[in-house]
């Protein structure tokens, strides 16, 4: 018997966590956070605890309480007995948090499926980021303590313990290459998305073959993928598609294309510095923005962490542009003292400025290194407004109050606004632009300043008509009946419940 547990996707957008169970194998399809679930209870400003290990999670609803899936460090702090191993492996589409995020709160011996880009993502996540739960490669045991190394008791184990730091198994996949997990043949396939690295499954089980797309789309750089594994698909008989409907009802789509025309003639009509805020990983914007660098004469100013994923790509892959291109500059904002740029600021002793290792203390190791860059520059740098475009997100706006832009423009290039939060958001954004006299572009459609990681409705009923599958599962989507006024077959999946496959 073959059976899927929904506990996560079900009539929401994200949030997909999908038990497929199989003749004693028992794999995930992602294991992700729902944004919907975790807005119910949480903010910015309260959020789970850490000290309550997993309890948090299970009294909200946020993760299904199942037997052999979670750490053990967790589940020892809670009170609770060591289990067995319950799951085989997680099978990673893509490297969003809405589909990889709770992968921390996993046991250690649960291997990680998953494309060399999504690698390259968590790997910087890994990396860069520090607090919080983000043990995606690595996992530091929690609650745990040791002898002190200095003197005699004890202190708290810490990731600077690496005889401690536990590995956690991954596999990583060639897209079109099939691999064996246990009792299934798997074959993934890249797929165009809003970042890089996504991969739809084609999983052999003993009732058939399941397609689980994961997210995608036709209308970037990498629609041509997307085409080659429904092209393939096609071409087996396959049992179910679990299917991605986020824009099911929508029936157009703006194109990268479209985004690279509206924006090189924002960018080329700017007399000063041109601002632009993306998906911090999604690269294939990042190149469209260089792209337009290049041919206005401009430089890409992009920070740390997306310099450090550039590096982990140029690994893998020349898709994409290298740290050391002649049209990338690499961001110091000021962080802590914020003494970055600012050689000749007096210290407390007299005659003596801030020395060069008290500046490069405001910043963490794997920054220090990226601050020694040729191509590296800080905001006094920026005075030449006109020969940069600079990457600056949400978080980032106060950055502006010290370059100061004169002349210049705040081109957009993220999602509309679609909810209270988010509207709160633009409106913040529009304030901060205002007090800085930029003028701001991409809060409507017609604008044309992105596009959307996900197929629309259209492409989705073409995809499922030309693979035809037996037993249609629309998740990842807040309009789940929409594709059973279009086929048979379709099967709406209820939150923590089973559909077999017979």
């Amino acid at each position: 018997m073959v059976s899927l547990t929904f506990y996560g996707g079900v009539g929401e957008i994200g949030g997909n966590k999908i038990l497929l169970e199989d003749s004693g194998s028992r794999v995930f399809l992602d294991f992700g956070m729902s944004f919907k679930q975790n807005g119910l209870y949480f903010s910015e400003f309260l959020a789970p605890r850490k000290c309550n290990g997993l309890g948090d999670f299970f009294a909200t609803g946020l993760l299904p309480d199942i037997p052999g899936v979670y750490r053990e460090d967790y589940l020892c702090h809670m009170g609770r007995g060591k289990e067995d191993q319950g799951v085989d492996a997680v099978l990673i589409s893509h490297a969003h948090m809405d589909h990889i995020a709770y992968i921390h709160h996993m046991r250690r011996d649960i291997e990680l499926v998953m494309s060399e880009g999504t690698y390259a993502i968590m790997r910087t996540l890994q990396d860069t980021k520090s607090g919080g739960f983000n043990d995606m490669l690595e996992m530091t045991p929690t609650f745990k303590i040791r002898h002190s190394k200095r003197g005699s008791g004890y202190t708290k184990i810490t990731k600077r313990d690496e005889e401690y730091v536990y590995k956690r198994p991954v596999k990583l996949v060639e897209s079109g290459i099939k691999f064996k997990l246990d009792n299934m043949e798997i074959v993934p396939y890249e797929v165009d998305h809003s970042l890089p690295g996504a991969t739809s499954y084609l999983i052999h089980t003993s009732e058939g073959s399941i397609l689980y797309t994961g997210d995608l789309r036709f209308h970037g750089y990498l629609g041509d993928e997307t085409r080659r594994m429904i092209e393939e698909a096609s071409g087996e008989d396959v049992t179910c598609v679990i299917t991605e409907g986020t824009r099911i009802e929508e029936s157009t789509s703006t194109s990268e294309t479209d985004v690279y025309q509206h924006a090189r003639e924002l960018v080329g009509d700017t007399k000063g510095l041109a601002v632009a805020t993306f998906p911090a990983r999604d690269f294939t914007r990042l190149s469209t923005f260089h792209k337009i660098a290049q041919e206005t004469g401009r430089k890409l100013v992009v920070g740390f962490s997306q310099a450090y994923q550039l590096e982990q790509f140029s690994k893998i892959t020349d898709r994409y542009p290298s740290v050391d291109d002649p049209n990338i500059c690499l961001y110091a904002e000021r962080k802590t003292w914020g003494l970055t740029g600012r050689d000749n600021v007096p210290s407390n002793i007299e005659g003596v400025c801030y020395p060069e290792n008290i500046i490069r203390m405001d910043y963490t190791s794997w920054e220090r290194e990226m601050l020694c860059r040729d191509n590296t520059v800080d905001h006094i740098d920026l005075q030449d407004q006109s020969e940069y475009i600079l990457y600056c997100s949400y978080f980032q706006l106060n950055e502006l109050i010290d370059i100061k832009p004169v002349d210049g423009r705040y081109i957009r290039s993220i999602t509309e606004p679609f909810s209270d939060e988010m509207r709160l958001d633009a409106e913040r954004v529009q304030n901060w632009l205002t007090l800085l006299n930029l003028e701001l572009y991409g809060m409507n459609k017609e604008d044309k300043l992105h596009a959307s990681g996900h197929a629309n409705g259209l492409e989705i009923k073409e995809m499922l008509k030309k693979i035809n599958p037996k037993m249609i599962i629309p998740i990842h989507t807040e309009k789940p009946e929409y594709l059973m006024e279009h086929f048979s077959g379709v099967k709406n999946p209820i939150q923590n419940s089973e559909i077999v496959l017979k």
